[in-house]
């Protein structure tokens, strides 16, 4: 689905393999967190990336700026290749259940405290306005997506954690709110949303990696992009 979504926007090159395979794949830490429908068809998807012994993808780019996060002490994790189904583009559902649960398994589980994410720049005003996400830096072409234009978004998990506090009781009131945060699930409940995804979650095993383009020499094949 990730490489149907990029291709179709011109953002990589057509692979005879037909996938969206980064270096960061490979890397025990990274998880992949995905939506199913009531029938078990993909939904949407988007991949978590955390700083650690490697470099994350929009440090490509935005090195100086990740820079000034990581002095400041944060623990940062990267919200890349998030797509949405095409029959599923316009449900909000979809969004709140992906950004509520990468947001809980990176706060309570990895506990890293500062999400980022690299987006065309047509996109920044929603992230901004429904998810509090602050930009850092100006616009950059980036090299992962065929030198389209991006800029780079941060929000703290403690400005979620204080968001979710403020909308809590906001979903069924009168008072109009434009965020997402009102349909993100209650702080007290977030810890066993958080042991459900830890024991959710394993390591991609080597026979994946095989399978995906890793040699076991370490290096990647072509079919990365």
């Amino acid at each position: 689905m990730a490489y149907q979504v990029y291709f179709g926007k011109g953002y990589i090159k057509e692979n005879e393999n037909k996938w969206l395979v980064q270096p960061y794949d490979f890397n025990d830490e990274t998880v992949i967190l995905i939506v199913q429908d009531k029938n078990k068809k993909l939904a949407g998807s988007v991949t978590l990336v955390f700083d650690g012994d490697s470099k994350i993808p929009a440090e490509k780019t935005f090195s100086d700026e990740l820079k000034v996060l990581k002095n400041s002490g944060n623990k940062m994790v990267e919200l890349s290749r998030l797509v949405i189904a095409p029959e599923f583009r316009n449900s909000k559902e979809i969004l709140v259940l992906l950004f509520n649960y990468l947001a809980i398994y990176a706060h309570h589980v990895k506990n890293y405290n500062c999400l980022i994410v690299e987006v065309n720049p047509r996109h920044k005003t929603y992230y901004k306005a429904l998810l509090n996400f602050n930009e850092l830096g100006g616009e950059k072409r980036c090299p992962q997506v065929q030198n389209a234009p991006g800029v780079l978004l941060y929000l703290p998990t403690s400005i979620y954690q204080s968001e979710v506090k403020r909308c809590g009781g906001l979903r069924n009131s009168d008072i109009k709110e434009r965020s997402l945060y009102p349909y993100f699930i209650k702080t007290e409940k977030e810890g066993l949303v958080a042991s459900y995804l830890e024991k959710q979650a394993t390591p991609i095993s080597i026979e994946e990696k095989l399978y995906f383009g890793y040699s076991q020499s370490g290096k990647y094949k072509a079919i990365c992009v």
